[in-house]
């Protein structure tokens, strides 16, 4: 009872002083209060600080009501109000208009668990970090069952002595909502330049700015899947085709495109650059309303670092045509591109029937079920987007000029850089491999063999005519072949570059085995697989039979030297015609006296010297050694030598 008076009558003491120090402190808290936006907050700090300044203008006696009072308005412990006037009196009403903590932000844990809250933070920020890095699918959950597993199986805790998927969800959030997060890029500002790698040196890539300054200086190319769904002559589903646009960076005009329904390689790319340096012409049937008027050569092509743009087939074009090959930097580079798929599918492709969508999110209903363009007016409907709607939108940066404004007005001289004549350009519609040339300027390529040798005659009908090889001095070496792969009949043949320069041409040979004027690589290759699989057909036991039966037959006559060698001596010796006879020196367990009158024997009969030589080892050796065997081919030619 004591202990209790002397408190309560402690803290209206403690309380009484607390209008001088605060008093002063006025104008900073109505100014910390005045700079919270949030209204509600706003509205509740004002609200403590209402009562604060109640309950220290009150007497002390009626202190203890007043607080009690503004705890049952505020919804609070009366404790919370005391806690509120000390705060106040230590720091002023300032510190409580401050809308954060002075521990904001820390990352707290809870008493009873067994591990401090640094472990569990770096065990899970670990497994997160670990399931990205090997390319799984981690989420919250899957990290809140590691950490389960971890505390339950391997260190036998229980729950509530490890943390709960609150607080894993708090650690792992922050990183999902950066990693999640989007950033505009506002773009580069009047002026354009683009970072490029060129090629390598000492094991690193070397870095290049561009600084675009006109038009057909830098062309950018890169390649998409096309968000509609497509029909073939029949009604059939064909599926989605893929686009290889090329873009002028200065302008932002469409120069030129390729459609496939394959995924685009290199070739496709080749493909898509020519029809992006010559000139265009559409008959009425596009119902174009303006002309397409881009056309020229480029200074650079910039792509990204997909393999298709590192081929050699795209390089030797580029050698040929004197353009610059380059690869971005950043992928921020390719905006430009970016934008133009952009539009294909929110200002194109969605308005054309088929639509398929870029993701199951945006995908409708049964879009099969539209899918009636064919390829044909398919491309009639992307020519007239690209001529009339996009090459004629107004370029964002400069008022009141369209993208082919621009392209006109950046021409260095006013006219585009053209190749001298559209055979340059026959590249961009082959492959390039290297191959040996053989006996008669003879090729092989893809199973067939093509020859320099043939030349037709009168009735146009192809014969073998020897003077006509242009080959005969490349026989035995490398040359480069360029071929298209719609039609393969026909190879065109270059000499190998040297020292940086170009490969000349050579001429062109022709399929010996084919007798028709045109046949597409697809077209051949199901042809021979055709073959293949009607010679499956064949049977084909004998051949498989009489292979195992060799193969059987040899590893079981297979034997190692060793016994090989065994074997043939066995052969010979039992095949030889020497006597079988054998003469014992010594039989075994024989005394002296027995081999003095044995040798006195065979030395009457042989006279042999040798034979007392060995009588006297025998009789003065004490160790028993064993006799030895000797064969004697032919015992009468024995007897005659004296042996």
């Amino acid at each position: 009872m004591e202990s209790s008076e002397t408190t309560s009558s402690a803290q209206p003491t403690a309380l009484s002083g607390m209008a001088d120090v605060v008093e002063n402190q006025q104008p900073s808290h109505k100014i910390l209060i005045e700079l919270i936006e949030d209204l509600d907050e706003r509205r509740e700090v004002m609200r403590k600080v209402e009562a604060l300044e109640d309950i220290i203008q009150t007497s002390d006696q009626l202190k203890q009501e007043r607080i009690q009072l503004w705890a049952d308005r505020l919804e609070k412990h009366p404790r919370t109000i005391t806690r509120w006037l000390e705060k106040a009196e230590k720091e002023g009403l300032a510190s409580i208009a401050r809308a954060t903590r002075s521990d904001a932000g820390e990352i707290k844990g809870d008493k009873r668990w067994k591990h401090s809250v640094q472990y569990w933070t770096e065990f899970i920020l670990k497994t997160y970090k670990d399931g990205i890095k090997a390319g799984l699918g981690i989420t919250r959950n899957l990290v809140n069952n590691q950490v389960r597993g971890h505390a339950e199986l391997e260190l036998g805790l229980k729950q509530g002595e490890y943390p709960s998927h609150m607080f894993v969800y708090k650690i792992i959030n922050p990183i999902i909502e950066k990693k999640s997060r989007k950033v505009r890029n506002p773009g580069q500002g009047p002026g354009l330049i683009v970072k490029v790698t060129s090629g390598k040196k000492d094991g690193k890539w070397i870095e290049e700015d561009i600084e675009v300054i006109r038009s057909n200086q830098v062309w950018q190319i890169d390649h998409t899947r096309l968000d509609n769904l497509l029909a073939d002559e029949d009604g059939a589903l064909a599926g989605s085709a893929w686009i290889t646009a090329v873009v002028d960076t200065w302008s932002g005009c469409v120069m030129g495109y390729y459609i496939s329904f394959g995924a685009a390689g290199s070739h496709e790319v080749a493909l898509a650059l020519r029809h992006a340096i010559l000139n265009k012409e559409y008959g009425p049937e596009y119902r174009l309303q303006r002309e397409w008027e881009v056309c020229g050569l480029p200074e650079y092509i910039v792509t990204d670092r997909a393999k298709e743009f590192k081929s050699a087939h795209l390089r030797h074009v580029a050698l040929d045509l004197n353009i610059k090959l380059c690869l971005r930097l950043y992928t921020e580079q390719g905006g430009i591109v970016e934008r133009l798929f952009l539009g294909l599918k929110t200002e194109f492709a969605a308005l054309v029937l088929g639509f398929k969508g870029g993701s199951l999110k945006e995908r409708p209903d049964n879009p099969e079920k539209y899918a009636c363009i064919t390829y044909e007016d398919y491309d009639r409907k992307l020519v007239r987007y690209f001529v009339d709607h996009h090459n004629q939108h107004l370029y964002p940066r400069v008022p009141n000029q369209t993208r082919l404004m621009r392209w006109k007005a950046g021409l260095l001289g006013g006219e585009p850089r053209m190749p001298a004549s559209e055979r340059e350009l026959d590249l961009c519609l082959m492959k390039t491999l290297k191959r040996k040339v053989q006996e008669r300027g003879c090729i092989d390529f893809e199973r067939l063999t093509y020859t320099a040798s043939l030349r037709r005659d009168e009735d146009g009908h192809w014969r073998y005519d020897k003077e006509s090889n242009f080959l005969r001095d490349y026989e035995g070496k490398e040359v480069v072949i360029r071929y298209n792969p719609t039609n393969i009949i026909y190879v065109l043949v270059y000499t190998q570059e040297e020292n940086g320069q170009p490969s000349e041409f050579l001429g062109t040979i022709r399929s010996r085995d084919l007798q028709e004027e045109r046949l597409s690589l697809k077209e051949w290759k199901d042809r021979k697989k055709k073959m293949r699989e009607e010679g499956k057909d064949i049977d084909q036991s004998p051949i498989l039979t009489q292979q195992r039966n060799a193969y059987t037959s040899s590893i079981e006559e297979a034997k190692t030297l060793k016994q090989r060698r065994k074997k043939e001596n066995h052969r010979i010796t039992r095949n030889s015609k020497h006597s079988d006879k054998v003469v014992e020196l010594y039989p075994p367990k024989t005394s002296p006296s027995h081999s003095k009158s044995r040798s006195k024997n065979i030395d009457s009969v042989t006279k042999a010297p040798v034979l007392e030589d060995l009588e006297f080892t025998q009789v003065t050796s004490e160790v028993q050694v064993q006799p030895a065997l000797y064969v004697i081919p032919d015992w009468n030619e024995f007897v005659e030598d004296e042996w």
